[in-house]
């Protein structure tokens, strides 16, 4: 348990951190390839579609454990596919804003701080949900991939409890993620003005 909470403690530290030479390789860092080409057009849309989807299942995801993680073991909806949607939903979130905003060092960037971060949480988490409920989970383990879906494996109840504050956190989530595509569109329009200097090109 304290180890657990000494990694959340540290990824959210860490990814504050991070921050800020994030911050850096968005505006300074900068594609080679032409505007309005093909690859422009095909980098920038794969990166929309793996945002929403990536909000999407967040969102679905927060209905079912949202204010009950840790406290019971659910197993229905996406969690019912796959052991941790929220991580893969957050690691579709961070690969699609790289990829709206066409940079391919913040891609790697990202991936090297969260994809780290959030095994060493999820074997963490597994440790203490196997101590907490025991065969049911070591049943469901067996069962459920860890960060891949299963969709033969899905599975929903007529009806679920929502935790209103969750939803509305994952709701201010959402707003500012969808705010995302229209910085990407200032921040190549200031370099194509010659307004915002490029310290890296790819």
């Amino acid at each position: 348990m304290e180890k657990l909470k000494f990694l959340r403690k540290s990824r959210t530290l860490i990814l504050r951190i991070a921050l800020a030479p994030a911050i850096l390789i968005m505006l300074f860092a900068w594609r080679s390839w032409e505007d309005d080409s093909i690859r422009d057009f095909a980098i920038e849309w794969f990166g929309y579609l793996l945002l929403l989807a990536g909000i999407g299942l967040r969102m679905w995801s927060t209905l079912y454990i949202g204010q009950r993680k840790s406290k019971q073991l659910i197993t229905d909806g996406p969690f019912s596919m796959c052991r941790n949607p929220l991580y893969f939903g957050s690691l579709l979130v961070a690969i699609g804003v790289s990829l709206c905003f066409e940079n391919l060092i913040l891609l790697v960037f990202v991936l090297l701080i969260l994809v780290p971060i959030h095994l060493l949480v999820i074997f963490a988490e597994e440790k203490k949900l196997a101590g907490d409920f025991g065969a049911p989970y070591e049943q469901y383990k067996k069962k459920v991939p860890r960060l891949w879906f299963a969709f033969s494996r899905f599975k929903n109840p007529p009806m679920i409890e929502v935790s209103t504050k969750a939803v509305t956190r994952a709701t201010m989530e959402m707003i500012l993620l969808l705010l995302i595509p229209p910085l990407g569109d200032l921040i190549e329009l200031l370099h194509a003005k010659g307004i915002l200097p490029v310290w890296w090109q790819f």
